[in-house]
């Protein structure tokens, strides 16, 4: 068994342990494009220096997270990371109602100073899973912050909410906290079935896991252009991207 083998099963196994503790929807323990945002945290030169994480080390700029998150052409599995297509996933522009919501659809509210993402999928298949992976930094608690509301969300609209797509508005029905890996700081991780705009009676499904290590969030959002419930993020993909962000960011050495 090769190490990358072996990694993939490991982190089969966390999603296994997780499982015993996702019930009640509280927070888990868990052991490309950039481009800086306008927040306040970020004085106006992008100075790196300029934000630090609940340690006090300094949260990584937009150029460090690019080298941290997979690059184009890199590969997990059968699946292989393109650059974005669109801008940011979990756009602002999104919103959901109630508000309370809105962190499921965005991750926004704790104000991340810097963000990197790419999209991985199966080259040449439209019918298989694609999944956007977002790596956003936060001065402060941001980042702790940032997950505390997403664990708030999916406690308080696991019967559903309204998310607003600026041109069209989607019912979701149903959230739900899974497995997430022992990963990082801590992990969340949810289904969520949404109904299809066009017609009322197909549901879709979406799978959403974040990891947090100090002050860094890493999103993984997997959908599929079919109705079958295709039962989470690849695992083979999130440990592409940890394995890559942990050896170019040191985080836990």
């Amino acid at each position: 068994m090769n190490r990358y083998t072996a990694t993939v099963a490991l982190i089969g196994l966390a999603l296994l342990a997780g499982a015993a503790g996702c019930g009640s929807g509280e927070e888990l323990p868990a052991g490309g494009k950039t481009a800086a945002t306008s927040g306040p945290n970020r004085n106006s030169s992008g100075a790196p220096g300029t934000s630090s994480g609940p340690a006090g080390a300094l949260a990584p700029t937009a150029g460090q997270l690019a080298s941290y998150v997979l690059a184009p052409g890199a590969e997990a599995g059968r699946y292989e990371a393109s650059e974005g297509m669109l801008d940011e996933p979990s756009s602002e522009a999104y919103e959901a109602m109630p508000k309370v919501c809105t962190p499921l659809t965005t991750l926004s509210g704790a104000g991340h100073t810097a963000h990197a993402y790419v999209t991985v999928g199966v080259p040449g298949e439209f019918q298989e899973v694609d999944t956007d992976i977002l790596m956003r930094s936060y001065s402060g608690d941001g980042a702790a912050a940032a997950m505390k509301s997403l664990s708030e969300a999916g406690r308080r609209c696991a019967v559903g909410y309204t998310e607003d797509r600026a041109l069209v508005e989607a019912n979701v029905t149903e959230v739900k906290p899974v497995a997430a890996p022992s990963l990082g700081d801590e992990a969340l991780a949810f289904r969520i079935v949404v109904q299809d705009v066009k017609d009322r009676n197909i549901s879709l499904y979406k799978y959403l896991t974040v990891i947090r290590s100090g002050s860094v969030t890493l999103s993984f959002r997997s959908d599929i252009l079919d109705v079958k419930d295709f039962g989470g993020v690849p695992p083979e993909v999130m440990t592409a991207q940890w394995e890559k962000f942990t050896k170019a960011s040191g985080a836990g050495s």
